[in-house]
C-alpha cells in the first residue's frame, strides 16, 4: 500500500543535526510530525508508544547504534515493515552495502548546508514507500 509520510522518527545522537533537520523540515512546510531518539536502544523504547511512516537511521551512534538497530527491528514482526533510510554523515562502501542487505529503503548522505538538508527532505517526502503492513 502506498502512503504519504505524516510522521518520521530521526534517530541519532547529534543534537546540532537533529536540530537543523527540525528546522530544514519546517522550511519544507510539510507538516510532518518529527520524533527523535538519541540511539537505537531510545529509538525501539520510543516505538513502542509512536509509529512512524518513515526511520532515518544514523549508523555512527553510541550505544546501541544503527546497524544493531536495523537488525532489531527486521526481525520484530511490528517493527519490520517501517521504511527505513540510512542517513549519515560517514559511510563506506562497506556501510552502504551492509545497511542494504540487512533491509535499509535506501542510503542518503547528510547535507553539509541548511539548503541541502531541506532538499534532501524534499526527496525523502517525495519517495514512493511501500509498506506491505501499515
Amino acid at each position: 500500500m502506498n502512503y504519504s509520510i505524516k510522521s518520521i522518527l530521526l534517530v541519532d545522537d547529534d543534537q546540532d543535526d537533529k536540530y537543523f533537520f527540525a528546522k530544514a523540515l519546517g522550511e519544507a512546510d510539510s507538516g510532518v510530525e518529527l520524533r527523535t531518539a538519541i540511539d537505537g536502544q531510545d529509538a525501539l523504547e520510543k516505538l513502542q508508544f509512536v509509529n512512524p511512516d518513515v526511520i532515518l537511521l544514523d549508523l555512527n551512534m553510541p550505544g546501541m547504534n544503527g546497524v544493531a538497530f536495523l537488525k532489531t527491528i527486521k526481525k520484530d514482526k511490528v517493527l519490520k515493515d517501517i521504511p527505513v533510510i540510512v542517513y549519515t554523515d560517514g559511510l563506506s562502501v562497506f556501510d552502504e552495502s551492509e545497511a542494504l542487505k540487512l533491509g535499509a529503503y535506501c542510503v542518503m548522505l547528510k547535507a553539509i548546508d541548511f539548503q541541502g538538508t531541506v532538499k534532501t527532505i524534499n526527496e525523502i517526502l517525495r519517495m514512493n514507500f511501500i509498506r506491505m503492513s501499515a
